[in-house]
């Protein structure tokens, strides 16, 4: 069943807009949740939500790289109507004459609605959260390469802090354990903070 609903330009105009700001490198690799209803649309993205007010014609939700809302946000500036219909099926999206398609754009995706991230967040908090959440459930949240950048980060970082190291005879795993032991302890009050057990 398709996602269907009627938005002003301009809410959606502003929105695509409010998605698009601070994304940074991984804007080729987060994701954008539409959970529509009857009456409003909510955009969420790693660290931004959105809302705006719509006639539902067809309540649900779609997920789409966020790359896709660059391409929306292209295409409202030759979009001359008050008015547009958004129609989305697997793998395709329409918005008045306008038309994208992508085999990442999915329906019935919906996302946890606990975990309000910073679009910011830090190494420390992205390493903290891949020890609270499941492979799985990172790759739903549209995460994945946030949490193997920090991964990445976390080496490298620790390879070079060897380096200056090794005058006091600090060896890797006595590093490893410390920064692991630090990544626990944010774990811990990033769990408080999102109230995941």
């Amino acid at each position: 069943m398709p996602v269907e609903f009627v938005v002003q330009t301009d809410d959606l105009r502003q929105a695509t807009d409010q998605l698009k700001a601070n994304r940074g490198k991984f804007s080729d690799s987060d994701f954008v949740d539409i959970l529509v209803s009857e009456s409003v649309a909510i955009f969420r993205a790693v660290g931004t939500e959105a809302e705006a007010p719509v006639d539902g014609k067809g309540p649900g939700s779609v997920r789409a790289p966020l790359k896709i809302v660059y391409k929306i946000s292209d295409a409202l500036a030759t979009l001359k109507t008050k008015d547009l219909a958004f129609h989305c099926e697997p793998g395709v999206i329409t918005i008045g004459s306008f038309s994208v398609k992508h085999p990442k754009i999915k329906l019935g995706k919906i996302p946890d609605q606990r975990l309000a991230l910073p679009i910011d967040m830090s190494l420390l908090d992205t390493l903290a959260l891949a020890k609270i959440l499941t492979p799985r459930k990172i790759a739903d949240e549209g995460m994945r390469a946030r949490v193997e950048e920090a991964h990445y980060t976390r080496r490298s970082t620790i390879a070079a802090a060897l380096v200056s190291l090794q005058a006091l005879e600090i060896e890797e795993r006595q590093l490893d354990h410390f920064v692991d032991n630090h990544i626990q302890d944010a774990a811990k009050r990033l769990r408080e903070t999102l109230g995941i057990e």
